[in-house]
């Protein structure tokens, strides 16, 4: 049975074998972190990018082009494919910039500054993807709502007003689901370079 001096020296070697990390360790440490979260921020928004239009190729995009032509949308859906495929690629530039920026060498307030921007770069992507789809997602009711293809399917004294409210609460559950996702994904790697940005305020 161990005694309580057997008991201390375990304890006084326990304490004596705990790290004590130097400023620039913990500076070193956290810059390693930091260019890890930003660099799988530019490689999910790229994916985020890419699979969508891979899957649609493949899996429904005739059924797609048929509904534009079929409610008047190719035109505006044309338009804006190519906005969100520009601001989409400017926001890749911007992720791509930010990981660069972070993984050169810095100072310690340059670094907290880059974490800070990027922190704000990825908010105010996930606002725009939120807001372009909800603009889109109302743009097509509109057009389909408004339709004699449409409006030839309903029963008579059909409510429309129903309708869109319907239709709105489905879409903005739907938007809800798509925002708890940005959340999960880009939330967690925002976590670490809030961290992060922490640890570095406490070495300053």
């Amino acid at each position: 049975m161990p005694t309580l001096e057997n008991i201390k020296d375990v304890w006084k070697k326990q304490e004596d074998c705990k790290y004590n990390f130097s400023k620039q360790e913990i500076f070193e440490m956290m810059h390693l972190k930091s260019s890890s979260a930003v660099k799988w921020i530019l490689i999910i928004s790229i994916l985020e990018f890419i699979l969508p239009n891979i899957f649609l190729l493949f899996f429904d995009y005739q059924g797609t082009v048929d509904f534009y032509n079929k409610y008047e949308l190719t035109g505006i859906m044309g338009v804006y494919f190519v906005i969100h495929f520009i601001i989409i690629l400017f926001f890749i530039y911007i992720f791509y910039t930010n990981y660069r920026r972070i993984s050169a060498e810095q100072s310690v307030k340059e670094l907290m500054e880059n974490i800070l921007r990027t922190r704000k770069t990825v908010k105010y992507y996930i606002y725009y993807n939120i807001a372009i789809a909800g603009v889109i997602g109302v743009h097509i009711f509109y057009k389909v709502f408004q339709s004699e293809i449409f409006l030839e399917q309903l029963p008579e004294n059909t409510n429309m007003t129903l309708i869109w409210v319907m239709a709105l609460l489905m879409f903005g559950f739907v938007l809800f689901l798509f925002w708890l996702v940005y959340r999960l994904i880009y939330g967690f790697l925002l976590r670490k370079l809030k961290l992060n940005y922490r640890e570095l305020e406490k070495t300053e």
